[in-house]
């Protein structure tokens, strides 16, 4: 084979590579959120809970078909490296039509908003200890206090309205936004962010998918061009 494509085989294992490690934390990311780690994830929207199970899936999909292009790069094998391509350019579809539905639901802004002051606002008025313990854990994470704000607590307002433990006292004074739109402005933050590393993963899938489309062609004719010398 030429310099050139020896290149392109170098280039499509060390992406691989990257690609191994992108699916990997997917996994971990999405196992941690699964096993409900952090309390606060009671009060996202039920329209989130699908995330960590998306995430585990093409996760797990993205490590395997990583994995196949690593052997196809390293073996030199067309059919694992064309069955690399497609895979890839399939992850890239599902993407494209999980970013479609993300961003409809946040674009929804009424029904977002909506959805999340009702599900803050039901943990918040839960006395259970576990539903305590979750509406402390959010108003210390988002550094915020009550649904909409401190006065519906009147002077009676728990310790995790304030940085500190004693609240209120001089220079610790509380939270003075509700954890409804601070969890919202967090989710839209978030979605944003993550859209954009989604665009950067599949542009370097469709990169990848090109390349091992090139390689497999490359190996075919290499071996062509063998069989009739």
């Amino acid at each position: 084979m030429g310099c050139a494509t020896g290149i392109v085989k170098y280039f499509v294992f060390i992406a691989n590579l990257l690609f191994a490690l992108i699916g990997l934390a997917l996994i971990i990311i999405g196992i941690l959120f699964k096993l409900n780690i952090t309390e606060v994830t009671r009060v996202i929207p039920d329209n989130f809970e699908i995330a960590p199970i998306l995430s585990i899936v093409i996760g797990a999909i993205i490590f395997v078909t990583a994995f196949l292009g690593c052997c196809g790069a390293v073996k030199e094998s067309p059919c694992m490296l064309t069955t690399y391509a497609f895979v890839l350019l399939t992850i890239f579809i599902i993407q494209v039509a999980i970013g479609v539905y993300a961003f409809l639901q946040i674009k929804n802004e009424g029904q977002l908003r909506q959805s999340i002051h009702q599900n803050v606002d039901r943990v918040f008025k839960d006395n259970t200890l576990s539903a305590i313990e979750t509406r402390d854990a959010t108003q210390r994470w988002l550094r915020c206090c009550g649904v909409t704000g401190p006065d519906e607590y009147g002077s009676n307002k728990p310790s995790s309205c304030c940085l500190h433990e004693v609240c209120p006292s001089i220079n610790n004074n509380f939270f003075y936004e509700g954890c409804a739109d601070k969890l919202y402005s967090f989710l839209v933050s978030k979605s944003q962010l993550i859209a954009g590393v989604a665009i950067g993963v599949a542009a370097a899938e469709i990169i990848g998918a090109i390349f091992g489309l090139c390689l497999s062609s490359s190996i075919r004719n290499h071996y062509r061009r063998r069989m009739h010398a």
